[in-house]
């Protein structure tokens, strides 16, 4: 086989060259599209990623920040109706400590009418005696006796260690009428009164 000329190898191995350097471009090329094209579906995919734990983030903070506000919320209208109810207790707990103070401060026939009817209320059969508090000494108890009279009651020269009210004895049997005796028994009544009276 004839060899063939240095110039005409020289073009062969060019042509050659140049074929290897266009199929090593296009190759390159393919490659750096594929790469490209990788690259913005990892970056799409990353950013959607992104975009949802940022969306997730946000929704668990305005979840807690909803539970933080209506919890207190909460605490608030707790501590206040707490508040209200411990001065409404505070103001009945006053107003029946005075009850007491009030009806030792009426006057003579206030007084004794107020006893009176309580009087009746407890009275049982047969003849019975009164003891007034040691306070009432200095009271004019001419109308009561009379009253009490009626009643087959006699009031008592002794006066009973009591706050205000009386003492009605029926032999063995003694029925205790001092103010804050009555107050207590009817402690449940009196506050319901009170509150509708300051309350209502």
């Amino acid at each position: 086989m004839q060899a063939l000329p240095k110039s005409q190898r020289r073009r062969r191995i060019k042509k050659i060259l140049a074929g290897i350097a266009g199929e090593a471009k296009t190759e390159a090329e393919k490659i750096t599209a594929e790469a490209e094209k990788q690259a913005a579906e990892i970056t799409a995919a990353a950013k959607a990623e992104a975009e949802t734990d940022a969306e997730k983030i946000r929704a668990d903070a305005e979840k807690k920040a909803e539970l933080i506000i209506n919890s207190g919320k909460s605490s608030a209208e707790l501590l206040k109706r707490d508040t209200a109810l411990k001065c409404r207790r505070e103001l009945i707990e006053k107003a029946l400590i005075t009850v007491a103070d009030t009806v030792n401060a009426y006057g003579d026939k206030d007084y004794f009418d107020f006893l009176l009817t309580l009087i009746k209320k407890e009275k049982l059969n047969g003849k019975g005696e009164v003891y007034l508090s040691v306070k009432d000494k200095a009271r004019d108890t001419a109308s009561f006796k009379s009253e009490l009279s009626a009643l087959d009651l006699t009031l008592s020269d002794t006066f009973a260690d009591i706050n205000g009210g009386f003492i009605l004895k029926y032999g063995d049997i003694q029925i205790n009428g001092e103010l804050s005796a009555l107050i207590h028994e009817k402690r449940d009544v009196l506050t319901d009164e009170l509150n509708k009276a300051l309350f209502n």
